[in-house]
């Protein structure tokens, strides 16, 4: 694919991705994905079979994005020697807000909670989104970490549990309106969750030190 044509089917997929968001993708058609570009249909219809096809390429973009941050994170964590509590509190930080709150991932959200209530397709991508994909991942680091002597004989897919259900407490309590969250309102999640995973910090993981 040449640059010209990445580049026109990359503007596709962040307008298709702006109007779902905000319109839901039931109600969006190929003809105002074209006009929010600035193309004919025709046009679409060159990188995309259909709109289920743009769907898809955006499913495939967010998975791409995930796997990425799963590598990165698992890199660090074999690059250290003990867990420290600063350091737990900023990776918990880093997954609200480089991963749930990223422009791209959380527009994703935002269409997948309205349409996971019209189609099972988009309730089970919400579900993976939101819970299996994480959970898997979260319980595979609370393993390494029991077998590491990190944390002290707890069961790592409650450990995932338990950590998932902090992370995704505070992204509903500020993050779930219809509106931007305002610097205030991240700081105020920032704060709270820092509160939060420092506790987790030192029921689970402290201890292990101790």
């Amino acid at each position: 694919m040449s640059q010209p044509e990445k580049h026109t089917k990359d503007k596709i997929l962040d307008a298709a991705l702006d109007l779902f968001c905000v319109d839901g993708y039931s109600t969006v058609s190929i003809r105002d994905i074209g006009k929010a570009v600035g193309i004919k249909e025709s046009s679409i219809y060159y990188h995309f079979k259909n709109k289920e096809d743009i769907l898809q390429s955006l499913f495939d973009q967010s998975e791409q994005w995930t796997q990425m941050r799963k590598s990165q994170f698992n890199q660090a964590l074999d690059a250290v020697s003990e867990i420290e509590c600063e350091k737990f509190i900023f990776a918990g930080v880093a997954y609200l807000e480089s991963y749930l709150l990223e422009e791209k991932i959380n527009k994703m959200i935002r269409m997948l909670m309205m349409e996971k209530q019209r189609s099972l397709k988009a309730a089970e991508i919400y579900r993976q989104l939101f819970f299996t994909v994480p959970l898997e991942h979260h319980k595979n680091v609370f393993t390494r970490m029991r077998d590491k002597g990190y944390i002290a004989g707890d069961d790592p897919e409650l450990l995932a549990a338990e950590y998932q259900s902090i992370i995704l407490y505070v992204f509903h309590k500020y993050f779930s309106g219809p509106d931007i969250a305002s610097d205030a309102e991240r700081a105020a999640a920032r704060l709270e969750l820092s509160v939060l995973l420092k506790r987790f910090f030192k029921q689970h993981i402290q201890t292990a030190y101790g």
